[in-house]
């Protein structure tokens, strides 16, 4: 599936428990192709449980197009293709926890 990712480092998403954001992109290298990433931190805080945080990457896909186009607000856009195979999946995960210090690997 081709999907667009807008590229926003350093802007907090908040929610009712807690909030992520961004801080880094990096790329990974996969059959010839190039894999983006982003890394970032998560809080979940709550009044009964106190809070928990982790840093985490979330693999968006094989780059498509780089910074194609941008948003109303000026924030470049890239088109990925999303990795569906497993074995993919594994390598490239295998791949990030070694290079990155995160606790969690989640994929588009």
């Amino acid at each position: 599936m081709i999907r667009d990712y807008t590229h926003e480092l350093n802007r907090e998403v908040r929610s009712i428990s807690g909030g992520y954001s961004f801080d880094t992109e990096m790329t990974v290298e996969l059959h010839g192709r190039s894999v983006l990433v982003a890394v970032g931190n998560a809080v979940l805080d709550g009044a009964c449980c106190g809070f928990y945080g982790c840093r985490f990457a979330l693999v968006t896909g094989y780059i498509k197009s780089w910074k194609y186009r941008t948003n109303e607000e000026g924030t470049p856009i890239s088109s990925v293709e999303t990795i569906e195979d497993e074995a993919d999946r594994k390598r490239i995960r295998t791949e990030i926890l070694q290079d990155a210090a995160v606790t969690q690997v989640q994929f588009w």
